[in-house]
């Protein structure tokens, strides 16, 4: 997957004229944020190429900072740059000054992590086609009900990302991605069952394709024969996708410009015990081929691991270099780029939750057995319609009915409601089975006490 040649924005013009230009125009603080790269997809279907993409894509963006007024222009043209600059300039005339807008200084110390993957720079396009068919190959040939697929695609990407600043900030990495998913549907008449599986990791090695598409097809053929389930309340256990899920549906409260516009629920809450005692919920860009991993941020700053929640007690929230400022905190490294033509807001890197020192993790293959009965969720549907300001939730399951340590039968057509730090808060067991999905991760978790509504 050889990246064609683009010319960088400091071959074209150096990076030293364009401070001396901003200085010219009394800008404070100038930062330019260049990444570029490519992305090849693939979606099969019946064996058939749905959509096949190859993209290159380059693009800077110039951030200055003027009289405490903030200036943001972008261009994919290298050789706009002083137009760009110029533009960012007199954007800044347009906004209320901001006394606590600030670029961050060079953090000295950068951690090498893997995030790199080589073979990436090999792969030709036959490659990626044939993964994407054996993915769902493996998915219909499981079993004999499994009748097709909604989705299988493949996406590996490539980018080099690099920032410079005129504090004197001048870094830059290089990163790949590989992600596989699909969506099966199981058939036995006159029923239907659908399930989703996902892997992501910036090393090839790590996906078995194979792998992929067998999990999606075992957990819809499990779903097979369901029934609906009378309303109780009874012990919940988590598969790791759905409490991936349940954290995302978190995430936005841990990050400080939601708390300052006074949409975090965990608001004011610093040292509080707001969840169970048995969990911990961590924030780690320095992990190993993670897709979140990263060695700096969306500013620069070097990436760091960030206790959240430990034994259940909230520890801090999410920074960039503008809210540690303003809410006079230490900068998490958590300044985040949806792509060159956004400023920086606040972001995770790879959020997931661990057992805290108080719990006695579970291996997943007695998880079942740790309560005389309850629901298994393998499948959450809804979770987008979650209050992320409330935490307030009702949400659609479907799993397996859990008796004595083994499943009993398939349900589905079930409700469950209640609040997200609520529920965080009756954790009985966590399971010592971490599974990433994107940039979450969690093991099986199982809760007390939940609503649920047949």
């Amino acid at each position: 997957m050889k990246t064609e040649k683009i010319i960088p924005l400091g071959a074209k013009v150096a990076f030293e004229e364009i401070f001396k230009k901003a200085r010219s125009e009394g800008v404070d603080q100038v930062e330019i944020y260049i990444i570029e790269g490519r992305n090849v997809s693939v979606e099969v279907k019946a064996q058939d190429v749905e959509t096949f993409e190859d993209a290159v894509f380059y693009g800077y963006g110039i951030r200055v900072i003027r009289h405490n007024r903030l200036g943001f222009s972008y261009s994919t043209n290298p050789d706009e740059a002083e137009k760009v600059l110029l533009k960012a300039i007199e954007s800044s005339g347009s906004v209320s000054d901001d006394e606590y807008l600030c670029l961050p200084e060079p953090s000295g110390f950068y951690y090498n992590i893997e995030i790199y993957d080589p073979s990436v720079d090999k792969i030709q396009k036959d490659f990626i086609l044939n993964a994407a068919m054996e993915l769902e190959s493996s998915a219909l040939s499981f079993d004999s009900r499994i009748k097709k697929t909604r989705k299988a695609s493949v996406t590996l990407s490539k980018a080099n990302t690099t920032i410079v600043n005129s504090l004197g900030m001048n870094v830059s990495y290089a990163s790949t991605a590989i992600t596989g998913q699909i969506m099966v549907v199981a058939e036995e008449a006159p029923e239907a069952q659908s399930a989703w599986e996902f892997e992501g990791s910036r090393f090839l090695s790590d996906l078995s394709f194979k792998d992929i598409g067998q999990r999606a097809a075992k957990k819809a053929i499990s779903l097979l024969g369901s029934r609906r389930l009378s309303s109780r309340k009874a012990a919940v256990l988590f598969d790791p996708a759905v409490a991936s899920e349940f954290l995302g549906f978190l995430s936005s409260s841990f990050l400080a410009d939601q708390v300052i516009k006074g949409k975090s629920m965990l608001a004011g809450r610093l040292g509080e015990r707001v969840f169970s005692p048995l969990i911990d919920i961590i924030d780690n860009a320095l992990l190993s081929r993670r897709l979140g991993s990263r060695p700096f941020d969306a500013e620069g700053v070097a990436s760091r691991i960030n206790s959240l929640i430990s034994a259940g007690r909230l520890q801090g929230y999410l920074h960039n270099t503008y809210t540690s400022r303003r809410l006079s905190a230490k900068n998490t490294s958590n300044a985040s780029r949806h792509g060159y033509a956004d400023v920086p807001t606040v972001g995770i890197s790879n959020l997931y939750i661990a057992p805290s020192e108080m719990a006695k993790p579970v291996p997943s293959s007695e998880l079942m057995a740790s309560e005389p009965e309850m629901l298994y969720v393998l499948d959450v549907m809804g979770m987008h319609t979650g209050n992320p300001v409330t935490g307030d939730f009702s949400v659609g399951v479907s799993g397996l009915w859990i008796e004595k340590g083994k499943p009993a039968f398939p349900v589905r057509e079930v409700m469950i409601a209640g609040n997200v730090i609520d529920l965080f808060g009756k954790v009985i067991v966590i399971g010592d089975d971490l599974r990433f999905y994107g940039n979450t991760g969690s093991p099986h978790i199982l809760f007390r006490d939940v609503d649920i509504s047949g």
